[in-house]
C-alpha cells in the first residue's frame, strides 16, 4: 500500500527528535554569593551527565529541556573538546567541559584545548578529574592526615593555574565522590564549583541526598555547591521520577545551586531504552526552568515545621522526614517542602508574617489548589517522597471564582 506524500512526510517528521534552540551566547560567568551569573543574569544548572560522550545523544537531552551537559573531547585531539561545546550548544545547552582520561596530565594538551574552547559560546565552566578523592587505602581516624587520594589536591595546583591564566572567565569545577566534609574543604583551592555524586536507590535512604548536600555547602565555603543525582539504575532498577524529584527538591532545600543528573547511560544502561520514564524528565526540567528565579534567590529565616501526623523523631541519617526552604519573592514567600521518607506524614507550618501586614494566601504550584492560612500557619498533607512548592500571595489579590488554572499551573512544554 502506497502512503501519500504528506501523510508520509507526517509520520517520517513524528519520529524525528526535536532540537532544542541554542540559548543567549555565554559573554561571562561569574560567581556570586555561593550562586552563578551568566551575563549577569542568576542561572541554576539542570544538568546531565553522558550525553555527549562518543554516542553524541545531545539532541535527545536537548530535547529533554536540559541547560547544562558534561563534555569532552577525544584525548590528544583539542578542537573536538570544541566541536563537542558547540553541538552541546546547538542542542541548547551549555557545557561543563571535563578534562578527564588524565587529559589534564599533559599541560601542553590543556594549553590547547583551553585556547580552542575558551571563546565558544556555549562555554559555561571547566572540569577536573573526574572523583579524583577516591580513595586507595583506608582513610585516616584523624581529620589532620589527608587521606591517600587517588589524586590529591596539589596534584591540581599546575593545572588549576594555568586555566586561570588562560582562561579567567570560566569557572573550574570539581565532583568529588562520598560526599565528605573534609574533602571538599581540602578540594576546594582547586575548584571554584563543587560538586559530589549521590546515588542512593535502591540501597540507601534519599537523605543521604541532605547529608552530601550538608557537606558539599559547608566544604565550599561560599562557593557554588552542585550535585549529581542518580538518573541510572542500580541494583536492577532506576529510581523512580517522584523519587528524583524529591531528591532534586531535597538538595536544593538544603542549599544546591545547580543540579547535574547521572546519566544519560551507564554502562550497558541507557536512560532512552525506557521512553516512558525518559519522558518524564521534559516535565521535570521545564518545571525547574520555571521557578529558577525562586530557586536562585537567598534562603530567609523565621520557618517554623512541626511534623503532626507521622515519623516525627530523628529517621535515617538523623533528619526527619520534612526538608524545608522559604525564600522570599516579590509578591511574599516561596516555600519548598519535602518528605524524604516512603511514608505518608502532615506538617505544620508557621511563615513569619510580612511586616506590611499582607493576608496571605498560599497556592501550591502544578497542583491547582489554594490553602488557607491564618495568622501564618497552615497544614499540609504528604504522601511518601512527595513535594510541595508553596506560593504565598496576598490573599485579596486572588479571586477564588475567575483564576485561570490551566495557564497558572501547567507546566510549560518546550
Amino acid at each position: 500500500m502506497k502512503i501519500k506524500p504528506l501523510l508520509g512526510a507526517i509520520i517520517f517528521l513524528s519520529g524525528l527528535t526535536i532540537q532544542a534552540a541554542a540559548p543567549p551566547p555565554i559573554k561571562r560567568v561569574e560567581i556570586r554569593d555561593a550562586g552563578l551569573y551568566v551575563n549577569g543574569e542568576p542561572f541554576f544548572p539542570i544538568g546531565v551527565d553522558h550525553a555527549a560522550h562518543w554516542h553524541y545523544s545531545l539532541p535527545e537531552a536537548g530535547a529533554q529541556g536540559f541547560n547544562v551537559v558534561t563534555t569532552h573531547g577525544l584525548k590528544e585531539i583539542p578542537h573536538s573538546y570544541r566541536y563537542d561545546i558547540d553541538e552541546a550548544y546547538a542542542n541548547g545547552m551549555y557545557s561543563v567541559a571535563l578534562l578527564t582520561n588524565s587529559v589534564w596530565e599533559n599541560l601542553e594538551t590543556v594549553e590547547q584545548i583551553i585556547l580552542a574552547c575558551r571563546n565558544a559560546p556555549g562555554l559555561l565552566a571547566w572540569g577536573l578529574e573526574h572523583e579524583p578523592n577516591l580513595l586507595t587505602g583506608a582513610r585516616p581516624a584523624t581529620t589532620d592526615i589527608e587521606p591517600p587520594y587517588r589524586m590529591p589536591p596539589a596534584t591540581f595546583k599546575p593545572l588549576y593555574e594555568m586555566i586561570k591564566r588562560l582562561d579567567p572567565h570560566h569557572p573550574i569545577h570539581v565532583e568529588l565522590a562520598y560526599g565528605n566534609l573534609n574533602d571538599h574543604q581540602r578540594y576546594t583551592v582547586v575548584a571554584d564549583i563543587h560538586n559530589d555524586m549521590c546515588r542512593p536507590v535502591p540501597h540507601a535512604p534519599l537523605a543521604a541526598v541532605a547529608a552530601y548536600t550538608d557537606n558539599v555547602i559547608k566544604g565550599a565555603a561560599g562557593k557554588p555547591g552542585w550535585m549529581e543525582l542518580q538518573m541510572m539504575a542500580i541494583g536492577g532498577r532506576n529510581p523512580t521520577i517522584a523519587e528524583v524529584r524529591c531528591m532534586t527538591y531535597m538538595g536544593i532545600a538544603h542549599g544546591l545551586s545547580g543540579i547535574i543528573y547521572k546519566a544519560f547511560h551507564y554502562g550497558e544502561w541507557w536512560v532512552t531504552d525506557s521512553p516512558g520514564y525518559w519522558v518524564q524528565w521534559a516535565d521535570l526540567t521545564s518545571e525547574l526552568r520555571l521557578l529558577t528565579p525562586h530557586l536562585v534567590t537567598a534562603e530567609v529565616a523565621g520557618l517554623q515545621t512541626e511534623i503532626i501526623e507521622g515519623t516525627s523523631g530523628d529517621g535515617a541519617l538523623g533528619y526527619t522526614a520534612l526538608h524545608t526552604s522559604l525564600r522570599k519573592t516579590e509578591q511574599g514567600y516561596f516555600l519548598i517542602a519535602v518528605n524524604g521518607f516512603d511514608e505518608p506524614v502532615r506538617g505544620r507550618f508557621t511563615i513569619p508574617v510580612p511586616e506590611n501586614g499582607l493576608t496571605l494566601q498560599a497556592a501550591v504550584r502544578f497542583e491547582k489548589r489554594l490553602i488557607d492560612i491564618t495568622e501564618g500557619v497552615f497544614e499540609d498533607g504528604f504522601g511518601p517522597y512527595e513535594v510541595h512548592l508553596y506560593e504565598f500571595f496576598d490573599a485579596n489579590k486572588i479571586d477564588r471564582e475567575i483564576i485561570d488554572w490551566p495557564l497558572w499551573q501547567r507546566r510549560p512544554r518546550r
